[in-house]
């Protein structure tokens, strides 16, 4: 019987209402939802060709169980029964801290899921949660909670009242834009020029949205931080500064500016090879905009000072008036108030590292297997994640998964991670399980035009796959635990599961956590929540509530000058001395239509022709000075590790500056029957981790602006 059912992307923020028409379960057509309450319309390459990652013969649909070096397939009353008897014991001889799990990007922009890991952690009496987001956007939250009070207080640009934007290390027309739902970005940033307004984009390559509307600046990799001083130093000194408004709502004023005052532009240029020039007047036409805002993506929060430049960008929004102010820079609402239960400090036993949000850094994941002693992690779990593809020194990551008592993977496929498994479980495809929009707009009101939707799962699960906050909670039964350490609560869910007359694949939580939630949030419960399959709009929007009202900080003021910033600032100089005197190439990520992370290369269509491997970007200048030749390998070298990949030429790339996209290097992966075909080296090899090479502050791994050497082969 075909059927059409509405529902939304869950690949990036953009969250795409979507129209499928289905026959048995199957996947006729995939199209933009015209009537989508947000995204009108609009969806891209990847949101349309779901069914390719739904429909793969390398999906697995049975639990898989390592024997000697291959894996079997076995029933799921075994697979429990296992992992419970060995988790039992792991907890028994090494107690609740030496149990760990990793979150991927996939399953990170669904919210139940999300949460019952966390009730799974916290009933083992753990709190060692890895996920991604200190791979690329920590940095933000670290910030947010020191300058406004709160991780979840995120701003983002008027974008559809902006007389100017300064984008920094973004580029949406090929990846969206991040900690903002603005589908069909370049429509709606081009509509800024379109009635008079300026965007600037200021990226060590002319991107594709470069090419598309605005401006372009040139900007060394990994010198943002400097940008930001030389821009603040221009804006005091231009007297941009809104005295009144910064007294009223803010303070450490003094001290921002006394930071700000020796990096004039002439100073800031001998890094960021901005011409002082430039800068100088692209501040004065920041400070002349009626409604700006600097705005920043990963290419600045995966760089060595990704917190501080990020403090920085929300410092000069700030103090020139913009913040809160129709056309600058606002703080949304979000659909639900969701506590934060983050405020407690919290410490790795790794050289004390501090734990971001809800998690520990991913940087020091290795240092926690090999690093013996009380809380050692002996057991991890990886949720829809592929951390051997994902994190700085992968290499080293893969030798701890060795170490490991028990590896347990839940996940579509068999990927390079999943390989280390002692236990892979079939998890769902997000088609296949009811949601709400991503965290970051549902909870954190990252929002230009306020919604909500409730997405009933569109797809029946395949096999034997399971929802995974039922797989955790089954793993919490056998193991004879609870989920969030409340027995309670445990039987209550063990017994509507038994009750729904289902093998288990799905009983309902989901759909009636998501109902209470919204419930409590005043939007009415699962009944009406479905009579609105394709979004509600909620109310906008209003510019001047946030400041003197919405504060989080103690003070309810915003906190220009934290004192652990202004004390990491202060030993910006030693680096600037070494970046004047020791210029080497640096390398970049670069983002492609075709791929996301590391998930996208096992379909065919993706990987077609030259789309097949990665490359070395690098400008003529640069490959002529290093004897390279287009199509031929060079070897990519950093931090005692080396890569080899195909040279591509491009003279997008400013001199100075090289690119390999991440993601790549899949020839090991043989639960990946078409990605294990393709070509290419997977570049975070080359990227440090542990204590020392993450950021103090966010514990951010550095994964741009890295510098490196380049031979030909």
């Amino acid at each position: 019987m075909t059927d059409t059912k509405y529902t939304f992307c869950r690949i990036c923020e953009a969250g795409c209402g979507l129209k499928l028409t289905i026959d048995n379960n199957r996947i006729k057509a995939i199209e933009p939802d015209k009537n989508h309450v947000n995204s009108k319309g609009y969806a891209c390459i990847k949101g349309l060709s779901l069914e390719k990652f739904v429909e793969s013969p390398d999906r697995l649909t049975q639990p898989q169980k390592k024997v000697g070096d291959k894996f079997i397939s076995i029933s799921w009353d075994q697979a429990l029964a296992e992992i419970g008897s060995k988790l039992r014991a792991i907890h028994q001889q090494h107690g609740g801290q030496s149990i760990a799990s990793y979150t991927g990007n996939p399953i990170g922009f669904s919210l139940w899921p999300n949460t019952a890991n966390q009730g799974f952690l916290k009933g083992l009496g753990s709190d060692k949660l890895f996920t991604v987001g200190t791979l690329d956007c920590s940095n933000k939250f670290a910030a947010a909670d020191r300058i406004y009070g709160s991780f979840a207080n995120q701003t983002f640009p008027d974008i559809a009242h902006i007389d100017m934007l300064i984008s920094i290390g973004s580029n949406p027309l090929i990846s969206k834009m991040s900690f903002i739902a603005l589908p069909h970005p370049m429509e709606q940033l081009q509509k800024i020029e379109q009635r008079g307004g300026e965007i600037v984009w200021i990226n060590p390559r002319k991107t594709e949205s470069a090419k598309r509307c605005g401006k372009y600046l040139p900007i060394r990799p990994d010198s943002d931080v400097f940008f930001m001083l030389g821009f603040l130093h221009q804006l005091i000194e231009q007297d941009g500064v809104k005295h009144q408004r910064v007294a009223q709502y803010m303070e450490g004023y003094q001290e921002l500016a006394a930071l700000a005052k020796p990096w004039t532009a002439e100073k800031v240029e001998q890094v960021t090879h901005i011409p002082a020039a430039e800068l100088k007047s692209l501040v004065t036409r920041y400070i002349n905009a009626d409604g700006a805002a600097i705005y920043s993506s990963t290419g600045i929060n995966q760089g060595r000072f990704g917190t501080l430049a990020f403090w920085l960008q929300e410092c000069i929004n700030a103090i020139s008036g913009n913040l809160d102010k129709r056309g600058g820079s606002l703080m949304g609402k979000p659909a639900i108030e969701f506590p934060d239960t983050t405020k407690e400090a919290k410490y790795s036993r790794i050289n004390n590292t501090p734990y971001i949000t809800a998690g520990i850094p991913t940087g020091i994941l290795a240092d926690e297997i090999l690093t013996p002693g009380d809380g050692q992690v002996k057991a991890l779990f990886v949720m829809a994640g592929n951390p051997l593809m994902a994190c700085a020194n992968s290499d080293r990551l893969a030798e701890a998964f060795e170490q490991l008592t028990l590896l347990v993977s839940i996940d579509l496929y068999r990927n390079e991670t999943a390989n280390y498994a002692d236990y892979i479980l079939p998890g769902l495809h997000f088609l296949e399980r009811a949601d709400v929009p991503f965290f970051f707009m549902t909870a954190m009101g990252l929002m230009p035009d306020r919604y909500f939707h409730y997405t009933d799962a569109v797809l029946a699960p395949p096999g034997e796959a399971r929802d995974e906050a039922l797989i955790l909670r089954q793993i919490l039964r056998a193991s004879g635990f609870s989920l969030f350490g409340s027995k309670p609560l445990q039987w209550v869910l063990n017994l509507g599961e038994k009750l729904s007359g289902l093998p288990g694949c799905k009983d309902g939580v989901a759909e009636r956590f998501y109902g209470m939630i919204a419930r409590g949030a005043k939007l009415g419960g699962l009944k009406k929540l479905r009579q609105n399959p394709q979004g509600q709009a909620l109310e906008a929007n209003q510019p001047g509530d946030y400041l003197g009202q919405r504060v989080a900080t103690e003070s309810k003021k915003v906190q220009l000058a934290p004192a652990e910033f202004i004390a990491l600032a202060q030993q910006l100089d030693t680096i600037f001395e070494q970046e004047i005197n020791h210029p080497r190439l640096k390398l970049i990520s670069k983002r492609e239509r075709y791929s996301h992370n590391s998930w996208t290369h096992n379909v065919s269509a993706f990987i077609k022709g030259q789309r097949n491997t990665n490359y070395l970007y690098i400008h003529p200048d640069d490959a002529a000075q290093h004897q390279l030749i287009e199509g031929e390998l060079a070897e990519v070298s950093a931090n005692g590790k080396s890569i080899r990949v195909p040279v591509k030429l491009d003279s997008d790339f400013m001199p100075g500056t090289v690119s390999i996209p991440h993601g790549w290097g899949h020839q090991q992966a043989d639960g990946l029957s078409i990605a294990k075909t393709t070509h290419g080296a997977n570049v975070n090899i080359l990227a440090s981790d542990g204590p020392d090479a993450i950021e103090p502050i966010s514990g951010m791994s550095q994964l741009n602006g890295i510098a490196v050497d380049v031979r030909r082969v």
